[in-house]
This record gives C-alpha cells, structure tokens and sequence, in this order.
C-alpha cells in the first residue's frame, strides 16, 4: 500500500534552511556559493554543520564517510533552529546511508527536504518508511544556473503554495488519457537500484515522473526494461517522461528522445496507462520542483495538477 502522505509545514522567508552533503563532495564551490546566494535573495536564513569546502581529489567521490554524512543529515533535522533541509549536490551515496538513518525522525518532526539526482534515493525511502511528502527539485549546487521558471517554482513550493503546477509548453502527450495517484519522481538509474529493497517505492496507481542524465539510450532501454520485468512498469496509473541527456546542457537529438519514447510506449502498450514526454524536469537548466508523493492528476490537455489538501498534517504508514 501506498503511505499515507504526510505534509511538512511550509517555510517562509526568515527561516533557516540546513544544509548538507548526503552524496559527493563539493567540486564547484562557485556554483555552491550562487546557489546559497539564490536562497538568501529568497529571504532564508543558512545554517551547516561545519564549512562548506571544495575537494579537488579525484579519487574521492563522497564528501565524507557514510556515518559522518548520516550525522550531518540527522543533527540538521534534531535541530530546532532548521525548518528545512536542502542537499548541496548529488552524485553517488544516498543508498549508503539508508540503513543507518532513523525513518522515525522524519515522521515524528516533518520538515520539507529538497533535492533530486542521487537524492532520489533519500527521497524515495523517506516517503516509503515515514510517508513525508519532500520535494524533488534543484540542489543549491545547480540552484543559480535553474532558469528562473524554476527557481520561482523552488520557492513557491516551498512556501506552502501548490496550487499551480504549470508544466512547459513543450510537453508532448504521447498517449493519451487521465491518471490520479501520488507522484514517484526522480532519477530513472537510481529508482533502478532501490528494487528489491526494504526502500523501494510503490508503483502500483502512482504517477511515474522520470529523468536521467548521462545514459546512452541502450543502458536506459535496459533499465526501463528491467522495470517491466519486475512487473513495475505495468503498475503505475500515468508516466512522465523528463529531460534526458548525455551530459548535463548537452540533451538527446530528437532521434535518441523518439528511441527512448518508442521503448516506452511499447513497455506499457498493454496496460494503456498515459504517457507524456518533455516535461521540465532533469539535469539541465530547466529543473521545475515536484512533491515526491503528493496525489496529482494528469489531465487530457497535459497538465499536471496537485492534492495537497489530501495529504495529512500527521500520518502513519499504512499496513
């Protein structure tokens, strides 16, 4: 069964916003900077455990051990003086912290956690264990390079305000048809690695919202095909397709795109849920934040409409 969602109270500007590295280390400390920047024009408060500071080893690839990256999360949720959390990059090591988080923390004081990419993971196990509804949207790292649409958005959310949920006008209703259900959103290779696991989200009537970056359409093809092999791509109500690359700012050409479209659409030809392509969300500039476990609608005419007034001030998960 679904969780019942539980929706953390909103912050407004004023509030201290904590944050951390829960994945790789800082590479660009430039772009940490503007983003941190973004959140104080925005009118937040910043607090860290300890000082943010770019690594340059190469041979490094998580900014700290597993449990001094578990603390970090943890100590910034105990604490009184933060409203929200937000992840200063992505990269790998989310899944290295699950088993050694307390899922009970999350429901016991809800607070809005914000981030995408690797954060899938966290994203995905939180809702999954404690029903917290968080927010998949911009890391502070890309924050100051997310076109304006989305940093707007970012804040809107965060803010409590989801009536609006306009997509862009680029989304392409590859076939058509309505869905209701809570949304799964996040990185296509790291919901992958969550099968089979105690964290693994439930697909059955969701609304499937995915992205990748950096994937050949072959390694996608399979990925995608071992979700229908598990059975998991025939369960959600609607799927989402997002904004997939070879690198971030460098998109699929239409043929790679219409390739990855065409697996899908065959994926799912017998359950004939509604697929859409080119929503705005992904590793690029345009990165429009979405509640990760939120009820929405897929309408007819492509558009994407949010429930928050069905999601719980408190909640428990359900049995």
């Amino acid at each position: 069964d679904h969780p019942v969602p539980l929706l953390p109270p909103a912050v407004k500007p004023g509030d201290t916003i904590g944050l951390f590295c829960p994945a790789g280390p800082i590479r660009n400390m430039q772009s940490v900077t503007q983003g941190i920047d973004c959140l104080r024009d925005f009118g937040f408060r910043i607090k860290v455990v300890q000082e943010l500071q770019e690594q340059v080893e190469p041979n490094e690839y998580l900014a700290a051990s597993d449990v001094d990256r578990a603390e970090e999360l943890q100590q910034l949720w105990q604490d009184d003086e933060v409203n929200a959390l937000m992840a200063v990059r992505g990269g790998v090591g989310c899944l290295r912290l699950l088993e050694l988080l307390d899922f009970t923390m999350f429901h016991d004081d809800p607070k809005l956690l914000i981030g995408f990419s690797d954060l899938t993971s966290l994203l995905a196990a939180i809702h999954r264990k404690s029903g917290l509804i968080t927010l998949h949207g911009p890391v502070v790292s890309t924050l100051a390079n997310s076109d304006r649409s989305s940093r707007q958005r970012l804040f809107t959310y965060m803010t409590g305000d989801y009536s609006s949920c306009p997509g862009n006008s680029d989304v392409k209703i590859l076939r058509s048809g309505t869905a209701t259900g809570p949304l799964i959103v996040g990185n296509l290779t790291t919901l992958i690695h969550l099968i089979g696991t105690p964290y693994e989200p439930e697909f059955t009537d969701a609304i499937l919202v995915l992205e990748d970056t950096g994937e050949s359409v072959y390694r996608l093809d399979r990925m995608l095909t071992q979700l229908s092999c598990c059975g998991k791509l025939h369960q959600p109500a609607g799927i989402i397709l997002g904004n997939f690359d070879n690198n971030p700012g460098i998109p699929y050409d239409e043929i790679q795109y219409h390739h990855l479209c065409d697996r899908v659409l065959a994926l799912t030809e017998e359950c004939n849920c509604p697929v859409w392509s080119r929503y705005g969300i992904g590793h690029g500039t345009f990165n429009l934040a979405l509640p990760y476990g939120m009820k929405g609608d897929m309408s007819s005419d492509g558009q994407l409409r949010l429930h928050p007034e069905q999601a719980g001030s408190t909640g428990s998960r359900s049995l």
